[in-house]
């Protein structure tokens, strides 16, 4: 039935809306799982938790926006009726969320710290969840009067007051849960990556999150301030959108670190960025590789730590083929972005070198393997080099007396020629 002829109506507003919010979160779960699936090939299941999660928020669809006096009856039944099964949609829609989130995490760390603290926040997604749909339930006795107009007479059903208790708890844990949920992953980057403008990047990225902790807190105020419980019909209309929103955008939250592969491409495509990947090689010899995990657990060091990240880190090629990390992410095959933006130690790979004979260490930056003397010597440039310094000395020895010896560091060897 349309209401738009209807005196101060506005549920056109939340239609709208509701309906650029699906389009857009149905977009973004495509473009995820064609990248996971096809591309990185990594799918996980962060995805299946991101997928359950899209097939409940579309089921949300709060507020007609009339006042309830304009609605008749036998809707106005059906829509206490709905309004009843999507709050209890709306609880576990939230909940996949926040766990698709989490899911996607163990692909940034897998330290203990971080580890510990997803399955502490993840039972307690499940305890909010739990707790509120069981009082939702278990709100009227019988069950099947949740499900029914609250006007009606001759229902056992526990108070408004009750009911919004439990709905402000539920909004002010939220808070705090999509709080942690925004600071865990940028924590993760600023201590794991190598410092540097893609780092700032892709933390900008992840702050996309501070709106749901906003939209959150409105929706928390609004309802805390409203009374709900009267023209219902109306002010649900107003709820509605934030409450959409929160769910929306912590969705797609969730699918933008998996676009990482695609967006470079796209950006390639339409002339934004100049290289396809961030390095030095040319574009017709550009491979996605894989980047290996350091020996102390994939820790990057910071732009300006002395010697950098080279020593503990190592990078394996993979061939002409699109291989990828155990995370799922494409990377330079040197392991190392050779761009004239990026000039801190750890990302040019400098390394220590022994002093030798003179004695003391040095830094020096890495080059390429392939070419100059090593293809002279006839090697192919490709894989581990090792490349031996030999110093040939000759001197007279007098009957009696011993040869001198290097410094320290250096092997000896003398052959008598007498």
């Amino acid at each position: 039935m349309d209401f738009s002829h209807t005196p101060d109506w506005h549920g056109g507003i939340e239609q709208r809306l509701n309906g650029s919010l699906i389009a857009l979160s149905t977009i973004f779960l495509g473009m995820r799982l064609y990248v996971r699936a096809f591309m990185t090939k990594a799918m996980g299941w962060d995805d299946l938790i991101a997928g359950i999660a899209w097939a409940l928020l579309v089921r949300i669809t709060f507020g007609s926006g009339a006042h309830i006096e304009f609605v008749p009856l036998d809707l106005l039944a059906k829509f206490f009726e709905s309004l009843s099964i999507q709050k209890c949609i709306y609880f576990w829609a939230v909940a996949f969320v926040r766990w698709s989130i989490l899911a996607f995490l163990p692909r940034l760390s897998n330290d203990k710290i971080v580890m510990y603290s997803i399955y502490v926040v993840g039972s307690i997604i499940l305890v909010q969840t739990f707790i509120c749909q069981v009082f939702l339930l278990t709100e009227c006795n019988p069950v099947a009067d949740v499900f029914k107009p609250p006007f009606l007479p001759g229902l056992n059903c526990k108070s408004s007051d009750e009911d919004s208790k439990m709905m402000r708890a539920h909004g002010a844990t939220g808070i705090a849960v999509d709080f942690f949920l925004l600071v865990l992953p940028i924590y993760i980057i600023y201590s794991k990556m190598m410092w540097s403008r893609r780092t700032i990047q892709v933390i900008l990225v992840m702050s996309i999150g501070t709106f749901v902790v906003v939209t959150g807190i409105i929706r928390l105020v609004l309802i805390l301030t409203i009374d709900f419980y009267t023209d219902t019909t109306h002010k649900m209309g107003t709820i509605g959108v934030w409450t959409n929103l929160e769910g929306h955008v912590g969705f797609w939250c969730c699918c933008f670190p998996a676009l990482q592969p695609l967006v470079r491409i796209i950006s390639y495509k339409l002339g934004i960025r100049s290289k396809l990947l961030s390095g030095g090689q040319s574009n017709s010899n550009q491979k996605y590789y894989a980047h290996g995990r350091s020996q102390t657990g994939g820790k990057g060091t910071k732009s300006g730590t002395q010697h950098g990240a080279s020593a503990n880190r190592r990078s394996a090629q993979f061939g002409a083929s699109n291989t990828v990390t155990k995370n799922g992410y494409l990377k330079n095959g040197s392991g190392v972005d050779n761009s004239s933006d990026f000039d801190s130690d750890s990302q040019k790979g400098i390394i220590i070198a022994d002093g030798g004979q003179g004695g003391g260490n040095s830094d020096i930056e890495m080059g390429s393997l392939g070419g100059g003397a090593y293809e002279k010597n006839g090697s192919s440039g490709a894989g581990i080099h090792k490349c031996t310094e030999v110093s040939i000395q000759t001197e007279t020895v007098t009957p009696g007396s011993k040869p001198r010896r290097g410094g320290a560091g250096v092997a000896d060897s003398w052959v008598d020629l007498n």
